[in-house]
């Protein structure tokens, strides 16, 4: 019995070794093919950063192109780049920190938050807010605006596209009102509160607000493909919740991790977060801050965002296969092909870890 049992454990023990070090063979090989894709796309004077992992550990992670057109600073796994509105499942996170404090609910509705509401507007919830079924419209009217509350009387005043919770239109607005209940609630600024309960606790040593971008090495940040008004670069409402965010693919990986793992909310509420709310066809769903699509590839969840001056960010996780791919860029759409390029990019990586 002991000489079966020693015969046992050294065949699982070569098994064991022959499986793992089939694996430390693949990943060279699979590096070597994303970085000769990413390579042979890369856009001179423009820049992206690629982040892959796979059951957990980053297999994968590089920056490509310039962050400058003057092509003297290459991008790096470093390089900060905007993520617009993956902002907004920022936001969501931060609506269920305060549902865990028992400060709110999803079916509280904006009369608790906010007073002179107008009629159309009063039944309005957290829960349409998040899912964009409260009938606001994607009318940027809070751009530029410094005061919270001049921000959210502008937004409540426009007309409403259909009567709350009865359809779907992606709207910034929603989200920069749930900044504005983060900040009444918590009595705090919404960069605040965010860093503290979920930069902070992710180890996101790399990311900023909107306003604090002057703080950022300019060795690290990427370039805009046009200069923006410089009354619209300071604090503003316009990127509050609903964007605004710069960091790099590192921390936004950091920030999933610990998201995933239950390190920022607890698994229960994880789970309500990415629970499908509403269905938007084509094998499309909406939760809170996030999209769930059905694909050939099994589920898909993710989070996206584009900037009219470039930056651009995506987030997708494959539950079934433990894959997370990030890419964020600054390039806007990418060679012509009538696509943003987190999006062209990511489908070139998803086609080779899938092949």
């Amino acid at each position: 019995m002991k000489f079966a049992s020693a015969l046992f454990t050294i065949w699982f023990l070569h098994l064991s070794f022959a499986c793992c070090q089939g694996k430390e063979e693949m990943q060279p090989a699979l590096s070597g093919k994303l970085e000769r894709y990413l390579a042979e796309i890369s856009d001179s004077g423009n820049a992206f950063s690629a982040l892959v992992a796979v059951n957990g550990s980053v297999i994968f992670q590089k920056g490509f192109g310039w962050i400058d057109s003057q092509k003297t600073k290459p991008a790096s796994e470093k390089t900060i780049f905007n993520i617009a509105s993956i902002t907004k499942s920022f936001t969501a996170e931060a609506i269920f920190i305060l549902k865990e404090k028992n400060l709110l609910s999803m079916d509280d509705s904006l009369q608790k938050f906010f007073r002179d509401i107008p009629a159309d507007k009063r039944s309005i919830t957290i829960d349409q807010l998040m899912t964009h079924s409260s009938g606001l419209g994607q009318n940027y009217l809070s751009d530029g605006i410094k005061d919270r509350d001049s921000a959210v009387r502008s937004i409540l005043q426009d007309s409403l596209r259909f009567k709350p919770g009865t359809g779907f239109a992606y709207s910034n607005e929603n989200y920069e009102i749930l900044g504005a209940v983060v900040e009444i609630i918590s009595h705090r600024s919404y960069e605040e509160f965010v860093r503290e309960n979920i930069l902070m606790k992710a180890g996101m040593n790399y990311t900023w607000f909107w306003g604090e971008a002057a703080s950022i090495d300019k060795n690290l940040i990427a370039g805009k493909n046009r200069i923006l008004d410089r009354s619209s670069t300071i604090r503003n409402w316009g990127y509050i919740g609903s964007g605004g965010i710069y960091t790099n693919c590192g921390d936004l990986y950091n920030w999933f991790e610990a998201l995933k793992n239950g390190d920022i909310i607890t698994r229960n509420n994880l789970e309500i977060m990415w629970t499908p709310q509403l269905n938007l066809g084509d094998n499309l769903k909406i939760s809170f801050g996030w999209f769930i699509s059905e694909t050939s590839r099994g589920k898909e969840i993710w989070t996206r965002g584009t900037e009219d001056w470039g930056h651009n960010a995506v987030l997708r996780w494959f539950p079934e296969k433990k894959t997370v791919v990030i890419v964020l860029s600054n390039s806007g759409e990418l060679g012509g092909k009538n696509s943003t390029a987190n999006r062209f990019i990511s489908d070139g990586i998803l086609e080779i870890l899938f092949q």
